[in-house]
């Protein structure tokens, strides 16, 4: 994907509807529901600064989590214990000198070594919350993740909302149940301004798609956050509005001083304003032992990726983005 040139109000609104995306993504059910899921501190490496200066070019991931704990289906068995999953995560480097955010998403299905036997990477964050899942992104990419934004389902839906609804291209026609609500959702392919219960489905519906479903259904949630991107740079009075809504539902360990640095540091220099889209590898099979869908780890793919990343240029062509 080509890098995209943004303007001084998307900026300002960057961070925030990164983690909306978070696309999307089949997240949270709230901002207070999953408190005994996370931990205060974000895990570094041993070796890593415990206080990085976002002066300086930094990892942060943007977690979408699955609890079902206040939705519809909170009452099934297999969603007693209200834990959820990283359904959807996206790990972004900020480089503030050189006003360049990559945006790379870790497949859910990503094949880890956990506790003895193979599972899938969001395995982790149901078991040790997000502290579980920056652990695992440390082994499989060698990145230190020193920040994270963690959204839900009915924070994601408030997000759209407070922006008035997202205008994407809606791929194929979709119907789901809203998993807050409860209510059957229907969208028609083709280009449409969708509601925060609307764009939900949008993001969280794969099964229309076919072949490389997991990995078309990312390409929706990156295809929302360019959306409230793009809003926000033609309204500049949204940006307080997203800012404020963000801080408020959004389960992260940065402050509101931190975020506010970056968005005035990046909003000066709007016009060096650089975005990458990427995703690691994808292509799996059933595992013969587990019986889970694997994505076949290959470490090092993600290797080139985080070379190509941290060299400030387009890592999109390392691993093929499907056409949805």
């Amino acid at each position: 994907m080509n890098a995209k040139k943004l303007s001084k109000a998307t900026w300002a609104v960057l961070l925030t509807l990164l983690t909306t995306a978070v696309l999307a993504l089949a997240l949270l059910a709230g901002c207070q529901q999953q408190t005994e899921q996370k931990s205060d501190e974000v895990i570094v490496s041993e070796t890593a600064d415990s206080t990085p200066s976002i002066d300086e070019p930094f990892y942060m991931l943007l977690v979408g989590n699955d609890s079902r704990t206040g939705t519809v289906e909170e009452d099934k068995p297999e969603y007693a214990d209200g834990l959820g999953r990283s359904d959807t995560t996206m790990l972004c480097r900020v480089d503030p000198t050189t006003y360049t955010l990559t945006l790379i998403t870790v497949p859910r299905d990503t094949a880890i070594d956990w506790n003895g036997t193979r599972a899938k990477f969001n395995a982790a964050y149901q078991d040790e919350g997000i502290d579980g899942a920056i652990e695992q992104i440390k082994l499989l990419t060698g990145v230190d993740v020193y920040y994270y934004f963690d959204v839900g389902f009915e924070d994601f839906q408030n997000l759209v909302d407070a922006l008035g609804g997202l205008t994407i291209n809606v791929p194929v026609d979709m119907e789901m149940q809203d998993i807050v609500g409860g209510e059957t959702v229907t969208l028609s392919a083709g280009e449409q301004n969708l509601n925060g219960v609307q764009a939900l489905v949008a993001a969280r519906e794969r099964h229309t798609f076919g072949d490389n479903q997991e990995a078309k259904r990312q390409v929706q949630d990156r295809a929302l956050v360019v959306a409230g991107i793009q809003k926000v740079a033609q309204d500049s009075s949204l940006v307080e509005t997203a800012v404020s809504a963000m801080m408020q539902c959004a389960d992260t360990n940065m402050t509101q001083d931190q975020l506010s640095k970056l968005v005035t540091n990046f909003a000066q220099n709007a016009d060096k304003l650089t975005i990458y889209q990427a995703t690691g590898p994808y292509a799996g099979d059933t595992d013969p032992d587990s019986g889970l869908w694997i994505t076949v780890r290959d470490e090092a793919t993600w290797q080139q990726i985080i070379q190509a990343a941290d060299a400030g240029e387009d890592p999109s062509g390392i691993v093929p983005i499907p056409s949805v």
